[in-house]
């Protein structure tokens, strides 16, 4: 059957319509999700792109990837910034490989949507076409006119002397401080900028599937490998791996051919290991996982999550030159964004969740 996936390095769940926000324009993927299925609890494993590529595709280092079923084409299109590529033997799995870089002096998916008619055209029936992208990864992309309606009040406010307000679209991979409130907005509606000019782009993509009819004989998927942090619990990028919401909670929608199921939630956990699962046959249904757990390591720093039907632990397993950080504890779903820990009068709960996770890390 074929299958498109687009695959967004950095895109969290609660900037997105689908699940939940309501400020940011996202009405392509609103559609996409009102015609598919979505999966409402989808989490990173590994919360970054190499991680994300390898349990999407099957990676096991050192054994070569999982070669796709015997008779079915793929193909990847890199439409991110080369500093994004994987190494070369992640991409045996795919009968081709096509670049379409960003460029600077016009839209970021110009190139893609230059090539992807020809790639449509050229895979057969049993096709799987993989779109990565890391347009919501800084330097992002914010164009004047979609920036001036999210800070229109901004602007209006601006202090002349201060000169004209701009978007905020590189900022820096470290601590943020929560109480600079004109920092965080403009962090954020220049985020929301990139992220509805990201939606725009995604929305042609859809229209030159549906002109070629793919609405009706393939099966698309939205998906992401991690959530960009932006200062929710003090971090600004993947500056430390703490595992909380906004780093691992990622989207899955599936739309399946014709729109079947539409309108569906999905409230069973899923892993990347699922999403070729649940894209490529209709008739999949999410697996029936009581828990997810979730492992990262940035520069030597390490931690891993467990997260339950009822809880979430995160567990800090090495934190050089920092304070040491005590495990938390949050109560699911209540705790959406994990802002009460709870482990002190929980202790014996938090003890057995740990004594779990520490099973699987080894």
């Amino acid at each position: 059957m074929r299958t498109v996936v687009i695959a967004a390095h950095g895109c969290p769940v609660w900037c997105l319509g689908p699940y939940g926000n309501e400020w940011i324009a996202t009405p392509n993927l609103d559609r996409l999700a009102a015609e598919g299925v979505t999966f409402d609890r989808h989490y990173a494993k590994h919360p970054d792109a190499l991680g994300g590529r390898a349990d999407w595709w099957g990676i096991s280092s050192p054994s070569p990837p999982t070669p796709l079923p015997r008779g079915e084409r793929g193909a990847i299109i890199r439409a991110s910034r080369p500093t994004f590529d994987a190494p070369s033997h992640f991409y045996a799995r795919f009968a081709e490989v096509f670049d379409a870089r960003p460029e600077t002096d016009r839209s970021p998916f110009a190139p893609l949507l230059e090539l992807l008619p020809s790639v449509l055209d050229k895979l057969g029936d049993d096709a799987l076409i993989w779109i990565e992208t890391d347009r919501l990864i800084p330097p992002w992309f914010a164009p004047a006119d979609v920036f001036e309606v999210y800070c229109e009040d901004l602007i209006e406010d601006a202090d002349d002397d201060a000169g004209p307000v701009v978007p905020w679209t590189d900022p820096p991979v470290d601590w943020f401080d929560r109480d600079d409130l004109a920092s965080w907005e403009l962090l954020h509606r220049s985020f929301a900028t990139a992220v509805t000019s990201f939606d725009a782009d995604v929305g042609r993509i859809f229209d030159l599937l549906r002109a070629k009819g793919w609405d009706q004989t393939a099966s698309w998927a939205f998906t992401s490998d991690f959530g960009y942090p932006l200062g929710h619990h003090g971090l600004l990028g993947p500056h430390r791996p703490w595992l909380h919401e906004e780093f691992v909670h990622v989207p899955l929608i599936v739309r399946r051919p014709g729109g079947a199921g539409a309108g569906e939630r999905m409230w069973a956990f899923t892993q990347p290991e699922d999403v070729l699962s649940v894209s490529r046959d209709p008739t999949a249904s999410a697996p029936n996982r009581p828990q997810v757990i979730s492992i990262a390591d940035i520069s030597g720093h390490r931690e891993a999550a467990l997260r339950t039907d009822t809880h979430a632990l995160l567990l800090p397993l090495q934190e050089p030159n920092d304070e040491p950080r005590e495990p938390q504890l949050y109560e699911k779903p209540n705790d959406r964004w994990e802002l009460n820990d709870v482990r002190q009068p929980n202790l014996g709960l938090a003890d057995e969740m740990e004594a779990e996770l520490r099973k699987h890390l080894g």
